[in-house]
């Protein structure tokens, strides 16, 4: 027996279960844990309980109370995560706040990721704001500050790259910060290659670092070789 569809247009409550898809046009409250193939939301969501799905793409906003399971997972408005997320990819295209762990192959696109545990893929590629309570371990990083002031508390990975912005992206729910003041700020950044601008950190350690403009690092530990801009700011260094 197939899986039935769960459809809602306009303003509804239902309860969980398991579907073949769920489409939401409109504001809808589910009470229960959600597993289907497909789940979109138009409107407005308020699932109170965990979400297992095939792929998830979001247009409104959503807020699910548990866990999210999912092949491909996109948020082009704002969703709010209260539990792990296990995504194999992860498309950002507006703000996603994540309560607890993020796991994932790939994270990539432009808005606000706040995480409030840690966050493990292969590769990491935003622009925006970042700020990530504990660890971002990845293989590859590529971060683009904007408007404000990114925080991750560890950074661990192969090749990281964290860059300031040059162009304007025109993120409605990001517009009250400056494109000037944008700046990250970490406790250790540890991989092979770093390139880092626009960085506060207590402890570098990498095989090849370059410190770029707008630095500010207490210890810079590296192995083969060391790059600092004349405005970058370093007060201890050693080679391994």
């Amino acid at each position: 027996m197939a899986a039935r569809n769960l459809t809602i247009n306009g303003s509804a409550f239902s309860a969980g279960g398991v579907f073949d898809h769920v489409s939401i046009r409109g504001e809808a409250t589910i009470h229960g844990d959600i597993e289907c193939d497909r789940c979109k939301v138009f409107g407005s969501a308020d699932v109170k309980g965990a979400v297992t799905a095939r792929t998830i793409r979001l247009f409104g906003e959503a807020d699910i109370n548990g866990l999210v399971r999912a092949e491909t997972m996109g948020v082009f408005g704002e969703a709010d995560i209260r539990g792990d997320a296990h995504v194999q990819h992860l498309q950002l295209r507006g703000k996603a706040e994540m309560k607890g762990n993020v796991e994932a192959t790939a994270i990539r696109g432009y808005g606000e990721l706040s995480v409030s545990g840690s966050c493990e893929a292969e590769t990491v590629s935003l622009a925006g704001v970042v700020h990530i309570g504990q660890t971002l371990n990845a293989e590859q990083v590529e971060l683009s500050l904007y408007f404000a002031t990114s925080t991750i508390k560890e950074i661990g990975g192969q090749t990281i790259h964290i860059r300031r912005g040059s162009k304007w992206k025109a993120f409605h729910w990001l517009t009250r910060f400056s494109p000037l003041t944008a700046t990250l700020t970490a406790e250790v950044i540890e991989g092979d290659e770093i390139y880092l601008e626009y960085t506060k950190a207590a402890v570098v350690r990498g095989e090849k670092v370059t410190i770029g403009p707008g630095c500010e690092i207490g210890l810079v530990e590296y192995r083969t070789a060391l790059v600092q801009d004349e405005k970058a700011v370093v007060n201890e260094k050693r080679q391994r």
